[in-house]
Order: C-alpha cells, then structure tokens, then sequence
C-alpha cells in the first residue's frame, strides 16, 4: 500500500509530462491555431464582401469583438479593413491557401500530440496525414462558419419560430438571455 497517493499521483503525472513533451505540444498547437487565425480572418472578410446583406461585416465585427482584447480587435479591424478593398478575389483566394495550410498544420500537430499522449505508434506516410488534417480542418471551419451563423442569427430566428409556433414569451426570453440581444 502507497504511503502517500497523492504525492505518487503528482509524481507520475510530472513524469508523463516530461516523457510525452506535453507543453512542447501544448506549444505547437497553439501557435499552428493562433497563426491560422488571420487567414481565416481574410477569407471570412473577403466572403462578407461578396454578400449582398448590409452591415453584415460590422455585425460579425461586433461579434468578434465579444472574444478578442480591444487592443486585439484594433489590429484585427485594421487588416480586415484593408482586405475589403478592390482585390477581394486576391485576398480571398491566398487567404482560403493560407488558412487550409496553417490550420492542416494544427491538426497534423494535434494528431501527433495525441499519437504521443496514448502511445500509438504511427506509421501513416505524410501523404495520407496531411489530407486527414486538411479534412479536419474544413469540417471544423465549417462548424465554425455555422456557429456564427446561429450566433448573428439567433435571437432573430428565435423570435420567428416563437410567433410561427406560437411558443410562450419565455421562449423568446431565453433566446435572448443566452444567444444576445437583438439587434
């Protein structure tokens, strides 16, 4: 019997620690998904361009600006800025490369971390690992899309389906309550 459990316990996760680089990993991934983050910033700018909906782009800017540091939000508003000029097909087009091969970047990274953390030894050449990860991005980024759909579109829609189904005030109240106020 362990004299000390909890000390044991401390130790032997100190050692996985160590032995699996966990916070070399940790890293990793962070940079692969931050650096990924304006590229995906651009496409999605260059996107709201071409929509036909007025003040679209500041409300996803509003948005944006409930997650990010003001002193973030400046820089980000900065880039964005200038990427809706006239060169949107430009933008758009390296923006779509340039966030497929960071964020592909991300998840090849997450699935070696994983690979390292459960002891799995991979034998998957790089042309069978990249498409995997370029799959996980997208599906990813296309929840993502659809998340701030909701969010931009909730309270609205909520209100719509309350009155289309003739749901309580309540309902519309919690929409409010947990998706944002109405614009």
């Amino acid at each position: 019997m362990l004299r000390n459990p909890i000390k044991h316990a401390l130790a032997g996760t100190y050692g996985d620690v160590l032995r699996n680089h966990t916070l070399q990993m940790a890293a990793a991934l962070s940079y692969y998904f931050v650096l990924s983050l304006f590229p995906s910033l651009i496409v999605l700018s260059a996107i709201v361009a071409y929509l036909p909906v007025a003040n679209l782009f500041d409300q996803a800017m509003s948005m944006t600006a409930r997650f990010l540091p003001p002193d973030s939000m400046g820089l980000v508003r900065r880039v964005l800025s200038d990427v809706i000029t006239p060169n949107r097909g430009t933008f758009l087009s390296f923006g779509i490369l340039g966030t497929l091969w960071t964020a592909s970047g991300g998840f090849a990274a997450a699935i070696e971390a994983l690979n390292i953390a459960y002891d799995v030894e991979d034998d998957r050449p790089f042309w069978k690992t990249r498409p995997l990860a370029v799959g996980l991005a997208l599906v990813t980024g296309a929840l993502m899309l659809v998340a701030l759909s909701v969010m931009i579109v909730g309270p609205r829609f909520g209100e719509w389906l309350a009155a289309r189904v003739h749901l309580s005030y309540l309902f519309v109240l919690l929409c409010r309550t947990f998706i944002g106020p109405l614009r």
